[in-house]
């Protein structure tokens, strides 16, 4: 909302500023402009009223005069002229400041003079080198002209004079011009010129200690005329122009306008080529204008344009942060609120400030959620004790159930284990010899014994896993005696009531980091399931092998196998596998669940493969190395 407020005020600040120091600055540059338009109407017009005025002073001369030189010498003071002379039409000298020495004058190469020699006055600014200096004025005017920069004691930086140069015919009756009376005003040092180009252009002379404007001819890129002062209050004679602005006036012959520093202050310039009457560019005229008066203009503008746009700016601040609080101040209330409710602080009060309907509206709402979620929270509360209650009681009902079932099945293994001794006793004849009926009916006795046996086994196993007290506690074993023997030996008898041949292939003094008696229930496991699912007088085979660091344990089985669809749920506690062939057999569905988890705690995996009606196969795979536990 701040920005919303404060982007616009401050856009239009930004812009208004930009647009009035723009429009000032354009009208100072075209003020400028426009003044060194007079400066050189000024400039022109006093050249060409001086030249009229020599023209019309021509008429005193005659050439039969007898004396000349006096008429020429009044002539010069009344026109206020450097030079005034008077040469014949073939450039001979006659009269005026020429050295005695001077014999021709140039006529060839001075567009005035030579302009002059077709019978009409001619007139405009030159440029004479020191040779020409010498030639008209002598020594005097050669040494009045150098300009130095700085000490005069050194080598000037100019020996040459700007000139305003004038000739005028003299005509015979039969209209042949028999000579010229010609001469001219030096520019070099000429103040005068300059103070009144610049008062003809600005009426008031300063503004805060500071020339308003200034007005400068430069002799090439060298001021030899100029009303600017130094510091030490000096004319700046003899300081050259900036190397932005020569190549564009004397190298280009076009004008420049732009801002300079002028000693020790900031001018809006315009500058303009100074030609001789053959067009060449030999130097510039300058008008500088006072940029402060302007500057102090614009700001003037600009601090009366942000007074009103300032005070908006703050009202629409003051209105922006009017509704923000609006607005926020309900919203924090509300999100203070929540957080205290999220913190369990169902009795906190909600102190809303007045403010917009949709917010009343929303804190109505969010109250009504409050209360609603208060009370199903202590629905949710009575909800959880009573849960956990049940709980409780129910793990105390699954403990008492494993204790019993540990308790249970503890005590028949030492009856069955004793009714399994004495039918073998019976069946291998101890007693005395039976009938085959009798023994038959005995070896069905004693199968189902081992069924119950091995159910009795598998439970103990489920209590111990469910208690937490299957563990592994693994050490360095011999895996083919500790293991794999000992088992075989056990289950032999199981193997030896249904005819399988069982095949043994394991490595001799296979050490390996285990839990010997964990392993033991693993292979037991998978033993009795091949004597009891296998085929009758059929084979099995326990091989033993090592590949890639891991120990891999099988067990396989002649037999029916199991269907496909089974093999991902054998291994789950209580599952089995229901067709035919399964259908007498009595079994846990615990057995394949504990060997996964033996698996498990060996860091290893357990499986199994099969071809129905053909064979079935069960792994166990673990790392052959491992850190021993106690």
């Amino acid at each position: 909302m701040l920005a919303v407020a404060l982007v616009p005020a401050v856009l239009i600040g930004a812009i208004g500023v930009y647009s009035i120091n723009k429009s000032v600055r354009s009208e100072a540059q075209s003020r400028v402009n426009q003044d060194l338009e007079i400066v050189m109407t000024s400039y022109r017009e006093q050249l060409a009223r001086l030249a009229y005025s020599l023209e019309i002073s021509s008429s005193r001369i005659s050439l039969a005069a007898e004396a000349p030189a006096e008429i020429l010498s009044a002539l010069r003071r009344e026109l206020d002229l450097t030079v005034l002379n008077l040469c014949d039409a073939e450039g001979r000298p006659i009269a005026g400041s020429h050295p005695g020495m001077i014999q021709q004058i140039p006529l060839s190469r001075d567009p005035v003079l030579r302009k002059a020699l077709e019978g009409r006055s001619a007139w405009g600014t030159v440029l004479l080198d020191p040779d020409r200096l010498l030639m008209e004025g002598g020594p005097a005017l050669q040494n009045a002209v150098p300009i130095y920069n700085g000490d005069k004691s050194g080598e000037p930086i100019s020996r040459a004079a700007l000139l305003w140069w004038i000739a005028c015919p003299i005509i015979e009756p039969s209209g042949r011009v028999k000579a010229l009376l010609y001469g001219g005003r030096v520019l070099n040092f000429n103040y005068e010129l300059v103070d009144k180009l610049r008062d003809t252009v600005f009426s008031e002379m300063d503004y805060k200690g500071k020339p308003r404007g200034t007005v400068t001819i430069f002799k090439n890129e060298v001021r030899v005329a100029t009303n600017v002062l130094t510091p030490d209050g000096a004319r700046a004679i003899g300081t050259k122009v900036s190397e932005a602005v020569r190549p564009t006036v004397l190298e280009q012959g076009m004008n420049y306008t732009g801002e300079a520093l002028v000693v020790d202050a900031w001018y809006l310039s315009a500058y303009t080529p100074l030609r001789d009457p053959t067009g060449k560019t030999i130097g510039m005229i300058y008008v500088g204008l006072l940029r402060a008066p302007y500057d102090d203009m614009r700001d003037g503008f600009i601090a009366r344009f942000l007074l009103p746009v300032g005070i908006v700016g703050l009202l629409a601040v003051w209105a922006a942060l009017y509704i923000v609080n609006r607005i926020t101040l309900p919203v924090r209330a509300l999100s203070q609120s929540a957080s205290q409710l999220a913190r369990g602080d169902w009795e906190h009060q909600i102190l809303i400030p007045h403010t917009y309907q949709e917010l009343e509206n929303l804190s109505g709402a969010y109250t009504d959620m409050r209360t609603a979620i208060q009370k199903r929270d202590k629905e949710l509360r009575a909800r959880n004790e009573e849960l956990s209650f049940t709980n409780e009681k129910l793990e105390q009902s699954n403990r008492n159930y494993m204790q019993t079932l540990g308790f249970v099945t503890h005590e028949l293994k030492a009856p069955l284990a004793a009714i399994q001794m004495l039918i073998a006793t019976m069946v291998d004849g101890y007693l005395g010899t039976v009938s085959p009926q009798v023994s038959d009916f005995f070896i069905r006795i004693q199968r189902n014994c081992e069924e119950l046996q091995d159910m009795v086994r598998d439970y103990l196993d489920l209590s111990r896993l469910e208690r937490g007290e299957l563990v592994a506690n693994k050490s360095l074993i011999d895996l083919s005696t500790t293991v794999v023997a000992m088992t075989v030996d056990q289950t032999a008898v199981f193997f030896r009531s249904r005819g399988i041949n069982v095949e043994v292939s394991c490595p001799n003094e296979l050490s390996v980091v285990a839990d010997p008696s964990l392993l033991r229930i693993a292979l037991n496991n998978f033993l009795t399931n091949a004597a009891k699912y296998g085929r009758e007088g059929g084979r099995a085979s326990v091989t033993v092998k090592v590949e890639d660091g891991r120990v891999i344990l099988s067990v396989w089985n002649e037999g029916e196998g199991f269907p496909p669809d089974a093999t991902p749920h054998l291994f789950e506690k209580f599952f089995r596998v229901r067709d035919s062939s399964t259908h007498a057999k009595r079994g846990s569905g615990i057995g394949l669940f504990t060997v996964k988890n033996i698996a498990d705690l060996h860091g290893g995996r357990a499986w199994a493969e099969s071809e129905p009606g053909s064979w079935a196969a069960f792994y166990l795979s673990f790392p052959i190395q491992g850190p021993a536990t106690v």
